[in-house]
């Protein structure tokens, strides 16, 4: 089936889904995949009259320039994290630079190459390969560009090639999920994994999950990894690999998923499975497009993230670096679990 049939996912009343852890510019819609921009555009931010004082000027008496790396700009949730690094860089008088990956690690370290070229002072970056992106923090490092991770965290071997981490509680993100699963079926259950192996964060968010399993469960052999896939964390990936494991494992009682755009998809092939209802879903990020369907066709659940916070926290990491200020190293954001019976605690209509 093509990916045009994910667009029509009648889930309630949601009407269409736009593409959202596992942008172009975030004050516009989001195009669909198919019309993004090639991967080497570069997007500038216009400037924006503030009465906030720049950080500094640049070596050549304009603005100081930061810069955006995050996995992929057809992505709501990596929009809004970018909404609020522009408002912070706009609030100090500087420019922010971004490039789209579109999910590419060696476009990626090519973007970051030309923002060191254009004499970008920090960069925010979400790495598409969390475990293969060290050369591309050690060439920030070597140019004396300021490394500010955020969201997607490195491996822990390269933490001295990065000034600062700003991220979600990405163990608290599985983990709440994995305890709702034992409250939901406390006899156990056939489980599949709609994983994005790449992503440090996604590993740790799997790993959590089933921890909370084996610490809550009165027995947790009972719950079983009955199927795993790379979704890529996007829905037309997940899509197609859902409808895969659904026809070789009928017995599936749920699926975890990496990110809410994962969820979706697995909710789209379960319907054309014919068991809507059937097969309980769980997604990650609390994006507004999954609380608005909540408790409808088995999305049970999503561990909320605030990309606001990440973005806010991240960008001015930035500044303090730039101006010589301590910032903390590590700055980890809290996961809650949102549900059908607590979603209008965090709104519907907008991030948290």
């Amino acid at each position: 089936m093509k990916f045009k049939s994910l667009k029509i996912l009648a889930i309630g009343t949601l009407l269409v889904f736009s593409l959202t852890a596992c942008g172009q510019k975030e004050s516009t819609p989001e195009p669909a995949a198919e019309d993004t921009q090639a991967a080497a555009q570069q997007e500038t931010e216009p400037e924006a009259e503030s009465a906030k004082e720049p950080a500094e000027e640049a070596e050549d008496g304009g603005k100081i320039m930061i810069g955006y790396s995050p996995m992929t700009m057809v992505n709501p949730y990596f929009a809004a994290v970018g909404s609020a690094i522009e408002e912070v860089v706009e609030a100090e008088g500087a420019e922010l630079v971004k490039f789209d990956p579109q999910m590419d690690a060696s476009v990626q370290a090519a973007q970051i190459d030309d923002m060191i070229s254009m004499g970008v002072k920090a960069i925010l970056f979400i790495p598409v390969d969390s475990a293969g992106s060290r050369n591309i923090m050690q060439a920030c490092k070597d140019a004396g560009v300021y490394v500010v991770n955020i969201d997607n965290v490195v491996n822990e071997d390269d933490y001295d090639v990065v000034d600062a981490i700003v991220a979600s509680d990405n163990y608290g993100l599985g983990y709440v999920s994995g305890e709702d699963v034992v409250e939901r079926f406390p006899d156990g259950a056939n489980i599949g994994i709609m994983h994005s192996p790449t992503s440090e964060s996604c590993i740790v968010t799997v790993n959590a999950f089933w921890d909370a399993i084996k610490e809550h469960a009165a027995d947790p052999d009972a719950y079983v990894n009955v199927a795993e896939a790379d979704g890529k964390g996007n829905m037309e990936q997940s899509f197609t690999q859902a409808t895969d494991m659904l026809q070789a494992h009928d017995d599936i009682d749920l699926f975890y998923c990496v990110n809410d755009q994962s969820a979706f998809g697995v909710i789209q092939a379960i319907r054309e499975a014919g068991r809507a209802g059937e097969v309980s879903v769980y997604g990650k990020d609390g994006s507004p497009d999954a609380k608005a369907v909540l408790g409808q066709d088995g999305f049970v659940q999503s561990s909320g993230q605030s990309p606001l916070s990440i973005g806010r926290i991240g960008a001015e990491n930035c500044f303090k670096l730039i101006r010589g200020e301590e910032v903390e190293f590590n700055t980890s954001i809290e996961a809650f679990s949102i549900t059908a019976e607590n979603v209008e605690e965090y709104g519907i209509d907008e991030w948290q």
